[in-house]
């Protein structure tokens, strides 16, 4: 397990600080927030999501029921190791025909979502020493986790926010 948190450490510590200011600005100025990954990629974007609602955001998950068109002034944020998925790339295409800005984070250097993408946070994978010894992609989903739980608490802090300000938002349905 030390070899993992080692890896995810290097990982995080190489993100680009500039990328990853320009990405929590984005989330700042956007007037709707929509989340999309495929996968596992895919359940961190949604954690991710529910994040931002708990912040206040107008936030949605595209492919749920009740998300609506985006828009001018909207932020699709799309996360993929490889950025490689036809699927996302489409959506990145309706975005940008709408008007919107898309935030890509990736793992891999000069993935196709990358080229595309108005902001790229990259979690430059070759920075862990041990990647292989996870199963397809763990390493990248646990370090895009890790990442947009401190871009919470950024955000959190930005918009001076408590925890038990963000608790008064959580569900209270079953």
């Amino acid at each position: 397990m030390d070899h993992v948190l080692r890896d995810l450490q290097r990982i995080l510590a190489a993100v680009s600080a500039k990328s990853a200011r320009q990405f929590l600005r984005a989330i700042l100025d956007a007037r709707r927030v929509f989340v999309y990954g495929l996968g596992r990629s895919g359940l961190v974007a949604r954690m991710f999501g529910m994040r931002l609602v708990h912040l206040g955001r107008d936030a949605t998950i595209v492919g749920d029921t009740t998300t609506p068109a985006i828009r001018t002034g909207d932020l699709l944020v799309v996360c993929s190791r490889t950025g490689h998925s036809p699927i996302l790339h489409h959506a990145v295409r309706l975005a940008h025909k709408e008007g919107a800005l898309v935030a890509a984070l990736v793992g891999m250097r000069n993935t196709p979502l990358g080229r595309v993408a108005d902001i790229v946070v990259r979690l430059p994978m070759e920075s862990a020493r041990h990647e292989p010894a996870q199963a397809m992609g763990s390493l990248f989903e646990q370090a895009l986790l890790l990442h947009l739980d401190g871009a919470v608490m950024q955000l959190m802090a930005e918009l001076e926010l408590t925890v038990e300000e963000m608790e008064r938002v959580h569900s209270n349905l079953p």
